[in-house]
């Protein structure tokens, strides 16, 4: 938070990205999105540092333990929220900029809605998790399409009695198209 701070007094201008985007893999036959909003700034003209927002909607898939046998209701929604602070390099100082990018932060997991019949719906509580991004692409002018490997650890899935009745895989793979706020280059 020091370094943006100063950052920012400086010569250094605050950017803002705006990115939404379409999970590659998922299980729900509900519309799955991404949408990631971060503020960042150019610490030289190959590095970039940001913190990113994001949601992951409809993204996770449930494994059920070989004993009980329960399935993601369909009629509700599903998330991932995290807060991760970024770095990007950028390879070249042209119009056209091939990236890579990283950042680890905190994921939030939102409980899911199960069922085992019908008529029994239960709520799936998760732990939130450590998570990672991976991410590369190009940047064209104040445009980036970029490819993102959110990397969030498999977490037990449990009802209020405490049992674990199965494993929810929060990892996803994303599709973003991203738009600058706040200037072309950086």
């Amino acid at each position: 938070m020091t370094l943006l701070l100063s950052l920012s007094s400086s010569n250094a201008q605050v950017k803002l990205r705006l990115e939404p985007g379409l999970p590659l893999r998922r299980s729900s036959y509900n519309s799955g999105e991404l949408f990631n909003i971060e503020p960042h700034i150019a610490i030289s003209n190959s590095k970039v540092i940001g913190l990113r927002f994001a949601v992951g909607l409809n993204t996770q898939i449930f494994k059920n333990n070989e004993s009980l046998q329960f399935i993601l209701n369909e009629e509700k929604d599903n998330a991932v929220f995290s807060f991760m602070p970024t770095f990007d390099y950028y390879f070249n100082e042209k119009y056209t900029r091939p990236y890579l990018g990283l950042g680890i932060g905190y994921c939030l997991v939102s409980s899911i809605t199960l069922a085992n019949t019908p008529d029994n719906i239960v709520e799936g509580i998760v732990n939130n998790q450590i998570g990672f991004l991976l991410r590369g692409g190009l940047e064209v002018g104040s445009t980036r399409l970029g490819l993102e490997y959110n990397l969030i650890p498999e977490a037990d899935t449990r009802i209020e009695s405490n049992i674990v009745i199965g494993k929810l895989k929060n990892s996803y793979l994303g599709l973003t198209v991203g738009f600058v706020i706040g200037g072309l280059k950086h």
